[in-house]
């Protein structure tokens, strides 16, 4: 049983990329910037909204966008301008769908299909973006506002942490 056992665990590690070392710089920057602009997303969605069912959702997916801006500061899908664009553009697709379908089963992969298609045009490709069109479709959320609070103001706040995050990384290599 040892012998299987530590042959599986060999297997693993074969199939399975290396996670890397990283830091104590880094462990600290990535999950104090993560708690931090989370903190500040749910506060600033306390305030100004009600934090509904439907922000709750979507605090989730902007959870898994402010730890992708911390782990990959350098990386292009997760730039400031990038975020608010593709967030903007993935709620507006949900909506259409939320309207149009009367299924979330159908709505979810023509929102999938459709934010896809639009962040390639656009130019503005931001994977947590596709997982907002799902949420929103649902959450069947049909208010345009939404896209306002809690989707641009939520976005805004991530876009400010990674440009934060790039000046810090850049002063801490120079």
């Amino acid at each position: 049983m040892k012998n299987l056992f530590s042959k599986l665990i060999g297997l693993f590690n074969e199939i399975a990329p290396s996670q890397g070392q990283y830091s104590w710089f880094d462990r600290l920057r990535v999950s104090l910037g993560v708690g931090f602009t989370i903190l500040v997303i749910t506060l600033m969605n306390r305030l100004w909204g009600d934090m509904t069912q439907d922000e709750n959702m979507v605090t989730a997916v902007f959870g898994v966008s402010a730890l992708c801006i911390f782990l990959f500061p350098d990386s292009k899908f997760f730039a400031p301008l990038v975020v608010i664009e593709a967030n903007l553009l993935a709620s507006c697709i949900a909506f259409i769908c939320v309207y149009i379908f009367p299924w979330v089963s159908i709505g979810i992969p023509f929102a999938v299909i459709g934010t896809l298609v639009g962040m390639y045009l656009l130019g503005c490709i931001h994977p947590p973006a596709v997982f907002l069109s799902i949420f929103i479709v649902m959450a069947g959320t049909n208010g345009y506002d939404f896209a306002l609070h809690p989707v641009l103001a939520d976005s805004i706040v991530l876009a400010l942490a990674s440009l934060l995050n790039q000046i810090l990384m850049k002063r801490a290599a120079g």
